[in-house]
């Protein structure tokens, strides 16, 4: 009777991880979420193991893997559940055997992958009601789970390729550039306004699709392109820096200050680092970096040097990107406001993004660095969920 009921149980947890994997518009499930992440942990740390370019090849099929491999645990947690069900109250005349066996575990297994499978009993039936409607219900559950696992893959092939359009969009337009904010500068040097605002509504609008992908299926979060330059914290990168840019570093009055599409990629990127950091990649621990006096903002802006603070340096190169037209501000002070409110924007984009890439790997070599790293990676185990960095010293 026992084991009649731990296979109730294991049953319960399948069907409920696979109905709210498939069916819950939160993205939330009872372990899948855990299993992509162990997953994902065993796969990247093997990949230590092999010469870098094929490793590189391993990783970016870490994500299809996981869905057949998620198919696979709710088919043997069904099987399972049922042979123990079985089993649990088998005993002599329960089946009809055509060669005459004794009840056992190997005969329920049996039974039941046959039944999920429907491809029928051969020479094992069920003998009485009770078994009768148990091995229907698993037929049954075969066939939904069947249709579920086509369901769930074709949604999640989906939302791959909406992350994929959005990115090929941004890279195309990039042209092998490495900043972004070049393709604003040629727009607004060319006063193709509307050009440059249709071009930020298919950002806007791609980048509500993988936000949407993200929230929705987890697994969308492991999907790594081969070419580092299209992953999901290059893409990030870019989308904030263009919304971030183009927001705080542009004088006012300027067309950036009436763009809806501006506003509306500014508003996703808020959304999407807010309700992401949590579930994927938390935000580091320890002391939050502060926007330099304005003394040092004017004094590393008027200098040529490439010497001054980092975030000072790093909003001043923004708007060379801009060129001229992030020069043209004449009323003292601005510039320092603008660059305060830049600074709380950019500060948060980067964490996220940096967190992103220490969470999905993009920042170790993938080679093992000790020979004792195959028992030193299993004493540690898997990670239970997304790990914070570690804190550093910030600067501003």
């Amino acid at each position: 009777m026992l084991v009649s009921v731990i296979g109730i149980l294991i049953l319960a947890v399948t069907v409920l991880d696979a109905l709210l994997t498939v069916l819950d518009a939160n993205g939330r499930s009872l372990f899948s979420t855990r299993a992509y992440r162990l997953f994902w942990w065993i796969g990247r740390h093997c990949a230590k193991l092999l010469p870098y370019p094929v490793a590189q090849r391993a990783l970016s099929m870490a994500a299809p893997l996981m869905i057949a491999l998620m198919i696979v645990l709710w088919v043997s947690g069904i099987v399972t559940a049922f042979a123990l069900i079985f089993f649990g109250g088998l005993s002599v005349g329960d089946f009809i055997t055509g060669g005459g066996s004794q009840p056992s575990l190997a005969a329920a297994f049996r039974l039941s992958w046959v039944t999920l499978s429907t491809i029928g009993f051969v020479e094992i039936s069920p003998s009485n009601m009770a078994y009768s409607v148990a091995v229907a219900l698993e037929a049954l559950l075969g066939s939904v789970l069947l249709t579920f696992s086509i369901t769930y893959f074709l949604s999640v092939h989906r939302r791959i390729l909406d992350y994929d359009r959005v990115v090929a969009d941004l890279h195309h337009r990039m042209d092998g550039r490495d900043d972004p904010l070049e393709i604003v500068a040629e727009r607004y040097a060319a006063e193709d306004i509307d050009g440059l605002e249709r071009w930020l509504e298919r950002l806007h609008d791609g980048l509500i699709g993988m936000h949407q992908g993200l929230a929705r299926y987890p697994i969308v979060y492991f999907y790594r392109p081969q070419e580092r330059g299209r992953s999901l914290q290059k893409t990030l990168q870019a989308l904030g820096r263009i919304a971030d840019g183009l927001t705080h570093c542009l004088p006012s009055p300027s067309r950036s200050d009436t763009s809806p599409a501006l506003r509306a990629l500014t508003a996703g990127m808020s959304d999407l680092v807010g309700d992401l950091r949590e579930a994927y990649a938390p935000m580091p621990v320890g002391p939050t970096p502060q926007p330099v006096s304005r003394a040092e903002f004017e004094t590393t802006m008027r200098s040529d040097t490439l010497q001054g603070a980092p975030s000072v340096m790093r909003y001043r190169e923004i708007c060379h990107a801009l060129g001229d037209v992030a020069d043209t501000d004449s009323r003292p002070g601005d510039a320092y406001t603008r660059y305060r409110n830049w600074f709380l924007a950019d500060r948060q984009t980067r964490a996220f993004v940096a967190a992103v890439s220490h969470d999905l790997g993009y920042d170790e070599d993938l080679r093992p660095r000790r020979s004792s790293y195959l028992a030193a990676l299993l004493n540690r185990g898997p990670k239970q969920g997304p790990q914070a960095l570690h804190a550093r010293r910030a600067q501003p």
